[in-house]
């Protein structure tokens, strides 16, 4: 403890001048998205010795939470409720275990998507202003306003967390921010904090021209009441939320009522979403789109270049640890091996769609076919980050993020593309993330003139840990010699 305070104070006195500061608290940065299975499927998953085996890694490497992802009926194709379990019976032998591990588990759940076949599906509950078609789904976009879908949505919160014991919930937006309002014909009874006339009810095109703007906040204050009371059920549980706004766009709302917010689907430069996002609230959650970093998706060509995946891997650690944004990791179980494409009663998109490429290139290079994720990256990589990061950001550390200045420069400084962040604990920890070339640096002692001088690799993760002010820093490195 005594340390602690020691480097506090050199901290503080040698004025770190950074992009901003932030105390660490309530803060699990290990989660995996988990693959419970698959879905379509002819056979809903039950857990085996796999899943165990899973979980007790989890555990010793540190992990926090796993997001149980393909769960539920989400298009109802078993005649099923979207948010009951396939296989109910395996899926809370899976929480069990997980509890038994410490580990909390969440589930994927949406306020503003439904499929259209499910058999909860209720019109009155639409905002009328067109589906969202791709892969299998048929998804309308429902409307904050409703009294039907909040009573509904939210009893669903309640039942998730009170009978299945989950530990809170990750929510995917399905929000339509950039197509506003409600344009419901048989939506009297929906409150709207965008003022609608009778004539333009009903008018999709009419309604996105009249709500462009000012207006475009109100729809936004509406769901951040939705979210906020999703937010109010979660934590009387003492829950925790991942919210999922979209691809990797700021906060709309007024309130931030999540506890991570998940950032990266479709997104194809990490280094350009790590400049936009530097800024956001604490604290940021990862998602690495292989669909989009790995392959020439432009040209829809979506086969994984598999010789890029050390170097993005280790360039997207060496971007987010220096921003408290660590990304999630992609595991669980596919399940037994089936043709997607020849499952009865589903139907799949019409015409070209990138998720479904994805999943045909994943299954001709020999990886298991799955949507939003993939199981390319592997798991070694992430825990040896993991490991390090989580001493870095524990409990009661202040981290001064992007540091550009001190009174005694002793390690290396951002510059260009070398990103330097500190965190202090019982350590002083230095996150050096070169976004560019190779460089050889000098590092010094805290106090002192001992220095020595290294060698940081390009597009890589160097991380210095001082263990008084006295000594040379241990040097951290994550590339293979």
């Amino acid at each position: 403890m005594a340390d602690r305070l020691i480097f506090l104070k050199w901290a503080r006195d040698n004025n770190l001048r950074c992009l901003k500061k932030n105390r660490i608290y309530n803060y699990a940065p290990g989660h995996t998205r988990y693959q419970f299975g698959h879905y379509p499927t002819r056979r809903p998953y039950y857990p085996t010795e796999k899943d165990w085996k899973l979980l007790d890694l989890y555990a010793e490497k540190g992990l926090g939470v796993v997001h149980v992802w393909w769960w539920n009926d989400i298009c109802g194709f078993f005649g099923k409720g979207v948010y009951e379990s396939l296989n109910e019976k395996g899926l809370r032998k899976f929480i069990d275990e997980c509890h038994r591990r410490s580990l909390k588990v969440i589930p994927y759940v949406s306020p503003g998507y439904l499929d259209v076949r499910n058999p909860v599906y209720q019109e009155e509950w639409s905002r009328g202003v067109g589906h969202l078609v791709e892969v299998y789904y048929d998804l309308d976009m429902l409307c904050p306003g409703s009294p039907g879908w909040r009573m509904y949505f939210f009893n669903t919160i309640d039942r998730l967390m009170d009978d299945y014991g989950f530990d809170g919930l990750y929510w995917d937006g399905g929000l339509g921010l950039k197509r506003p309002g409600c344009s419901n014909p048989n939506s009297d009874n929906h409150i709207h904090f965008i003022e609608i006339s009778p004539e333009e009810k009903g008018n999709v095109n009419h309604l996105a021209d009249a709500v462009k703007g000012r207006t475009n906040k109100s729809f936004a204050a509406l769901w951040n009441d939705f979210i906020c009371e999703i937010y109010v059920r979660v934590k009387k549980r003492n829950g925790l939320i991942v919210a999922h706004i979209g691809s990797d766009v700021e906060s709309p709302f007024e309130d931030k009522c999540w506890d991570y917010q998940l950032l990266g689907e479709g997104v194809p430069d990490i280094l350009t979403s790590i400049e936009k996002t530097k800024m956001y609230e604490p604290y940021v959650l990862r998602f690495n789109d292989w669909s989009h970093l790995i392959t020439n998706w432009k040209d829809r060509d979506f086969t994984p270049r598999l010789e890029l995946l050390p170097k993005t891997e280790n360039l997207s650690f060496a971007a987010t640890i220096p921003y408290l944004q660590f990304p999630w990791l992609e595991d669980g179980c596919y399940g037994e091996e089936e043709n997607l494409f020849n499952i009865p009663g589903v139907s799949w998109k019409k015409g070209y769609d990138n998720w479904t490429e994805w999943i045909k290139a994943q299954k001709k290079a020999g990886f298991p076919p799955l949507m939003g994720a993939s199981f390319i990256a592997g798991r070694e990589r992430y825990f040896r980050y993991l490991d390090v990061y989580k001493q870095m950001v524990k409990e009661n550390t202040v981290a001064y993020l992007e540091v550009k200045e001190t009174k005694k420069k002793r390690f290396p400084l951002t510059e260009g593309k070398r990103i330097v962040s500190v965190f202090v604990n019982n350590f002083l920890w230095v996150a050096i993330g070169n976004l560019g070339n190779s460089q050889k640096l000098l590092v010094k002692a805290l106090e002192g003139e001992d220095k020595k001088e290294i060698i940081i690799n390009q597009e890589s993760l160097t991380v210095l840990r001082y263990y008084d002010l006295t000594s040379l820093p241990e040097v951290i490195t994550f590339l293979k010699e």
